[in-house]
């Protein structure tokens, strides 16, 4: 059975509805499906609707993806089987979207400087948040950049020209809050941190539940390997997601072409 254990909607930074992504998962053959779009729970209900239909054929794990900071460097969490209507969690999810709004009026300002002229509204979405890659999405609208990968590379980047920083978490708290909701916690795609002594330093002073094996970021086979043995060493639950955003220019860019095994992640579908 194929899984799928890290995908975005339109209630963060993906093109897909909720009950898109079940409907298409389901008839490409995939059993379970975890919704953790960025610092908002907000599609996982409508995801459990969708899957009603399918009679128990088809699992949805009510996840989250935390945002934090470790160092100047981003640091991903995710949370699965969190309560999704816990108050300390909702409450500080809105807190980090009030950040995303005030960044994005800032990031404007400064793309203006720079010369691209886009609108708060250009980057506007149906869901609640709103983040770079909405920014890239509209420059490339207005025809500064082929591609969302491009717009990153050249103003958006960690660091770059038009990079403005908001506030985060630490992964210390992230972690915190996810146990609070009753969930757990594993660390997302740590070939992103590109800092592999960092990686191993947060699995070792803070109480993850596990770390995202299987996920395109993670290729080759021999980097995937490395971080298993990482998992393997920690005693910790070992995760795997496309991290489907529905993006063109972002692998996978279609649902299918990429997905993970049951068995290879069961610990975590099975934890509860």
């Amino acid at each position: 059975m194929f899984v799928d254990l890290h995908t975005h909607t339109t209630f963060s930074d993906g093109t897909y509805t909720p009950t898109k992504l079940v409907d298409e998962y389901f008839n490409l053959g995939v059993s379970v499906l975890a919704i953790t779009d960025h610092d908002c729970v907000d599609g996982v209900q409508e995801a459990l609707e969708a899957a009603k239909k399918y009679d128990g054929k088809m699992k949805i794990i009510p996840g989250v993806e935390l945002s934090t900071e470790n160092d100047n460097r981003p640091v991903h969490i995710l949370g699965y089987y969190v309560d999704v209507n816990n108050k300390p969690m909702l409450e500080t999810m809105a807190w980090l979207r009030d950040s995303r709004d005030n960044r994005l009026f800032k990031m404007i300002d400064r793309l203006a400087e720079l010369g691209f002229n886009i609108s708060v509204d250009d980057c506007r979405t149906e869901g609640k948040t709103i983040g770079r890659p909405h920014v890239a999405k509209a420059l490339v609208q207005a025809g500064y950049f082929d591609s969302v990968q491009e717009a990153f590379d050249k103003l958006l980047h960690f660091g770059g020209p038009a990079y403005i920083t908001h506030a985060k978490l630490s992964p210390k708290e992230a972690v915190d809050l996810i146990h609070a909701a009753g969930g757990i916690a594993v660390l997302a795609h740590p070939s992103e941190i590109c800092d592999d002594d960092m990686v191993l330093e947060l699995l070792d002073s803070i109480a993850f539940d596990g770390i995202e094996v299987y996920h395109p970021a993670n290729r080759p086979d021999k980097r995937l390997a490395l971080i298993k043995q990482w998992a393997n060493e920690r005693n910790l639950l070992i995760g795997g997601g496309t991290d489907f955003h529905g993006v063109p220019d972002r692998f996978p860019n279609k649902l299918g072409i990429w997905l993970v095994n049951y068995d290879d992640v069961k610990g975590i579908i099975e934890w509860k």
